[in-house]
């Protein structure tokens, strides 16, 4: 499967992830290399922080 990014090589962002610890990846190229300020994609990363048991407790 091919993930398009215009700035970065999909192969070298999956090698590095694989190399970091403790790390999830969310792959979408719906949002193109400018995603983050898109209120929907800071939103499925909050999901996505909440579902692996993390985010701010007792607010």
């Amino acid at each position: 499967m091919i993930y398009d990014d215009m700035y970065m090589d999909a192969g070298l962002r999956l090698d590095t992830a694989s190399r970091v610890g403790n790390v999830r990846i969310w792959v979408t190229n719906e949002y193109e290399h400018d995603g983050i300020g898109d209120e929907r994609v800071f939103d499925r990363l909050t999901e996505l922080v909440q579902y692996a048991g993390g985010g701010i407790t007792g607010a």
